[in-house]
């Protein structure tokens, strides 16, 4: 598995994505979001990114049913990473697709990044 969840915090979740990016991490993420949601939460996410080198290579990755049912009930996601990867991440994530709010920080700038959040 290249994903970690690493804190729950209230209504953050802090999750660490390593190496290749797999169709079964991003599932096990829905999921877990998708259980927050049901509970009654409006979660909030911060994505720390590291050693990352892409997603994996599969005819499966396409349409994403939880984007389309869920993914406005995210509040808000940081996404922490190299700057190289910043446009692929934030396409990913469907920034501007969506009415999540959507930012995205250097490593440098965690601090920033878990206060954006809770702001």
């Amino acid at each position: 598995m290249s994903h970690e969840i690493t804190k729950i915090d209230g209504d953050l979740i802090t999750v660490h994505i390593r190496e290749i990016m797999r169709l079964a991490d991003q599932k096990a993420l829905q999921d877990m979001a998708l259980d927050f949601i049901e509970r009654g939460f409006y979660p909030k996410v911060l994505v720390i990114v590291e050693d990352f080198e892409g997603w994996e290579k599969s005819e499966e990755w396409g349409e994403d049913d939880f984007l389309l049912e869920h993914g406005n009930e995210i509040v808000k996601i940081a996404i922490v990473a190299e700057e190289r990867w910043k446009e692929r991440l934030l396409m990913y994530v469907g920034k501007g697709l969506r009415a999540t709010e959507i930012e995205f920080f250097a490593p440098s700038s965690l601090k920033e990044a878990e206060l954006w959040l809770r702001a």
